[in-house]
């Protein structure tokens, strides 16, 4: 082979390399931008995540990612964002903090995230959130229900869904109001997650001129909840309200069913979800929920576009509402994502979530945040919650949405 010489004429450029140099000489000077240190190179934009794939809240975790995996593929059929594809990197964290922090560090120091999407559960946002805070790095649709997570507001913190201060008073409401309870028995998970819930039950009991009855805690990955399901049947409630989740919440029913009883549940949200009624193994409780979305079994235009293709993407599954706040959480980064520009940051993420209003996400409730400073709710994105029964393996919606916060 002869070696090339300076003073040689280098061969024209023709065909798809010539095609491929005029249009990047022709394309505008932000199609030549990159940012690889925050994730956005000049064809795609990286993003990751932090949730269960193992463990107890696995069924979570796979549901959420693949709610956030339907809505990327989706925007990036449509071109993505300016031209950029979406790259969305998943690490399991088995619902452990320690492990959700090196998560991050991962996403962060190695793949260049430009930010942490849907992220999910409480102890495991508060933990990365001290690590995102030193590294500035947005926490976007933040998959928590507790108050702890934005209660006080956290600067990077931007959570979904609804919070307990919304659920838990909802429960209330409706257990004193239209089941006309007397006696009200809570069961929580002694966490950050659990305590809040708690607190608001109790709170809103008060109003109504009552106190439980009977409360009981459980520590979290608790495998067994025979004794404090003892407790409770013996301060015979005419609701319990059980702040629980996976195989936590099955241990309940199972208990129950061992010491025969059959107790009226208010059920923590994340609760309706056809994987959780698998846990039952067929048992008939009564249970109710809230959720932060419409029915996915409704009418609305566009969860039957998502279940439509969630089921081309999984092999013909249909998805549940845990599918639909990672397809909420991946929505809410995409919309501020546009609103940054053709040439984005983390900074102009940060600056254009704090002015986000109204966002139309189109399955539920509009999206609004605001700069910390107004008000309780500035980095909870939605209030609003309906409350579902379950009914032959299903859960049903029994209304319209509650929200008695007003921003």
């Amino acid at each position: 082979m002869t070696a090339y010489k300076p003073t040689q004429r280098r061969p024209l450029l023709t065909g798809a390399l010539s095609i491929a140099l005029t249009s990047a000489i022709c394309a505008p000077a932000w199609a030549q931008f990159e940012n690889r240190s925050e994730g956005v190179a000049r064809n795609e934009i990286t993003v990751g995540t932090s949730v269960a794939l193992s463990g107890t809240l696995a069924y979570m975790g796979k549901a959420i990612e693949e709610g956030m995996t339907v809505y990327f593929e989706g925007l990036n059929k449509q071109g993505g964002v300016n031209g950029r594809r979406i790259k969305l990197i998943t690490y399991d964290d088995e619902f452990k903090p320690a492990k959700t922090v090196a998560n991050a560090k991962l996403l962060v120091e190695r793949d260049n995230a430009l930010a942490l999407v849907g992220v999910l559960g409480t102890p495991t946002v508060l933990a990365a959130y001290e690590y995102a805070k030193e590294k500035q790095i947005p926490m976007i649709g933040a998959l928590s229900i507790s108050d702890a997570v934005s209660t006080p507001p956290r600067d990077l913190v931007y959570a979904l869904p609804s919070p307990q201060s919304t659920e838990a008073a909802a429960y209330i409401d409706y257990a004193v109001e239209k089941l006309n309870a007397k006696r009200v028995a809570i069961l929580y998970q002694n966490d950050s997650w659990g305590k809040p819930a708690k607190d608001v039950a109790e709170a809103r009991l008060q109003k109504h001129g009552l106190k439980p009855v009977e409360t009981q805690t459980f520590e979290r990955l608790a495998t067994d909840m025979t004794s404090q399901v003892f407790k409770l049947r013996e301060s015979k409630p005419d609701v319990v309200v059980v702040y629980a989740l996976g195989q936590q919440a099955a241990s309940f029913f199972k208990a129950a069913e061992k010491l025969g009883w059959d107790p009226v549940v208010f059920g923590a949200g994340g609760l309706n979800d056809p994987k959780f009624v698998e846990l039952l193994e067929g048992k008939k409780v009564k249970l109710y929920v809230a959720s932060y979305y419409d029915p996915i079994d409704g009418d609305n235009p566009a969860i039957k576009a998502f279940v439509s293709d969630y089921a081309a993407k999984y092999s013909g599954n249909k998805p549940s509402a845990l599918a639909l706040m990672g397809y909420s959480a991946a929505a809410v980064f995409g919309e501020a994502l546009k609103r940054a520009g053709p040439e984005p940051s983390r900074a102009k993420l940060i600056a254009e979530m704090d002015k986000l209003r109204d966002f139309d996400q189109k399955i539920g409730p509009r999206i609004s945040f605001q700069p910390i400073g107004q008000g309780d709710y500035a980095r909870r994105g939605q209030t609003g919650v309906v409350l579902m029964e379950l009914r032959d393996q299903r859960f049903m919606s029994m209304g319209s949405y509650i929200d008695p916060v007003s921003r």
